[in-house]
């Protein structure tokens, strides 16, 4: 084979190599920036929860959270084991179909019983804002 040839094929192979790993480096970046608004919310959701704002951390609950637990039942699952500290995991997902924005992020959390777990938040865009749905924590 030519010493062109090989220049070819390795510049090919270069450029291809090059494409690849800037397709998925701006994967990365897409999905991380879809998911920086709703990982915002649920952090400020626990840190609401972690300073006893349970008032506050009612307010960020989606309207079928809120339907599923009323203030007072909030507040008893709060004061059973609420959370102490938090760690939010990098990434998560982002779903939007037929205009009903959706996102899932992992939390690590210790409960002030002393165990810790993670918890996958699901979130919601209402009326322009990112709301915790399902189980709160």
């Amino acid at each position: 084979m030519s010493k062109t040839a090989k220049i070819v094929i390795f510049s090919v192979i270069g450029a291809f190599v090059l494409c690849c790993g800037g397709g998925v480096g701006g994967l990365f970046f897409v999905l991380n920036s879809a998911v920086k608004a709703p990982k915002a919310a649920a952090e400020d959701f626990l840190t609401k929860l972690e300073a006893g704002n349970n008032e506050g951390a009612y307010a960020l609950l989606c309207r079928t959270t809120q339907n599923n637990y009323d203030r007072e039942e909030f507040d008893a699952l709060v004061q059973k084991d609420a959370p102490t500290k938090h760690d939010m995991s990098w990434g998560g997902s982002y779903s939007s179909e037929n205009g009903l924005e959706t996102a899932s992020v992992t939390a690590s959390l210790t409960h002030k019983g002393g165990w810790s777990g993670d918890h996958t938040f699901a979130l919601r865009k209402e009326d322009g804002a990112w709301k915790v749905c399902g189980d709160p924590y």
